[in-house]
């Protein structure tokens, strides 16, 4: 009896362990199961923004065709800021694409009230500021005649919040309140490369110094073509877009134009600077990897003669018009000028290879061409 008595109390105490492992076990589930959930909704609210993966630097916020397509303006909410903008930001002042958000009191006190003008753009009045945080950076103002306008302002947040390379201009902070949009970038001391090719006041840049800035670019262009996800178009490759920090190092800016791959490529309207406009591009109204690449191939024939592609315009044009003529494309090698054989050559090599045949192309001129670039010292 007393055998019997002992063998039920163990029974019943097995039973007892086992049924409370089974209830944590069974909670803990629970736990995760309701954990694993809440992730999933908050992925499946941001899918419109976040990526499934990091373009190799960071999480990107990627932008749908509605953020910036022409029927989505960006609408005054309170207080004049935009509706845009209440969205995009977060309470703790950094936007979804984790770039600061400063409010215009501060930029007006770091900029001595809009007085320290260090440059003039298609965008607006760009300022030198000293923040709070002793870091000086450059402010882009919109002007309220912008031919860029508010679009083009969304564009550069989205992209660069996701866009991270040593190549690429960073964008540390914007702006959207009382009525103004400011875009607040790293500080380059040395200003655009178009101004070391054509300033008289600022001594011409070495041959050495021209490689290396091509070699910058390439590679920024280059992440932008192969290491952004998804890839982006930056469509307004140019000297004036290309800033110089105090080291010299080459940085591709202005992303206002650009648009991810993804985005309809056909467009009803051409956007970009003349002289530096693909001619394809120019005829089927459809932009491609190889349009940003021939305007870098403009870009190299501008370092190594000096010479605006601008002065060249009518050139342009009558090569443009030629388009249509020719069923195997527009280039032909009969009395064509010689920027535009340059820009032929890199488009006849893959996008990876740019920063090989930036190397070729440069030294390969070298010798040819020093007394072109230092025409003006002489």
């Amino acid at each position: 009896m007393k055998g019997g008595s002992s063998g039920l109390i163990i029974g019943i105490s097995i039973g007892v362990v086992i049924g409370v492992l089974l209830a944590i076990l069974a909670l803990f589930c629970f736990r995760y199961h309701r954990k694993q959930s809440q992730i999933g909704n908050s992925s499946s609210r941001r899918a419109a923004t976040i990526p499934i993966r990091a373009n190799g630097a960071d999480a990107c916020t990627s932008m749908s065709d509605s953020t910036i397509g022409p029927d989505s303006p960006v609408k005054a909410g309170r207080n004049g800021v935009s509706l845009w903008h209440e969205g995009f930001k977060r309470s703790n002042g950094v936007s979804v694409s984790g770039i600061p958000v400063y409010s215009y009191k501060d930029l007006q006190k770091a900029t001595y009230n809009f007085t320290t003008l260090i440059g003039q753009g298609a965008f607006g009045p760009v300022y030198k500021a000293q923040m709070t945080s002793g870091e000086t950076v450059a402010v882009k103002v919109l002007a309220t005649d912008s031919k860029q306008g508010e679009k083009e302002f969304q564009t550069e947040v989205m992209l660069l919040g996701r866009l991270h390379h040593r190549n690429l201009v960073n964008l540390v902070g914007y702006c959207a309140e009382k009525g103004q949009h400011m875009l607040i970038y790293v500080y380059m001391s040395k200003g655009s490369l178009d101004s070391h090719l054509y300033r008289e006041d600022i001594k011409p840049l070495s041959w050495d110094l021209r490689v290396y800035i091509a070699l910058d670019v390439a590679r920024g262009l280059e992440y932008l073509h192969d290491g952004a996800v998804p890839p982006v178009f930056h469509r307004d490759i140019k000297s004036s877009n290309i800033l110089l920090d105090h080291c010299m190092r080459a940085r591709v800016a202005d992303f206002g134009l650009s648009r991810e791959e993804m985005v309809d490529r056909h467009a009803a309207n051409i956007r970009g600077t003349f002289g530096y406009l693909d001619p394809e591009y120019v005829c089927t109204r459809t932009f491609t990897k190889k349009s940003d690449v021939y305007s870098y191939g403009v870009l190299l024939f501008e370092l190594i003669a000096g010479r605006n592609p601008q002065q060249g315009l009518m050139e342009y044009v009558e090569l443009v018009s030629l388009c249509n003529s020719f069923s195997t494309g527009w280039l032909t090698s009969n009395g064509t000028n010689k920027l535009f054989v340059k820009a032929q050559i890199v488009l006849s090599y893959n996008i990876s290879s740019l920063t090989m045949i930036t190397w070729t192309i440069m030294f390969t001129l070298k010798g040819l061409m020093l007394d072109v670039v230092y025409y003006t010292t002489s």
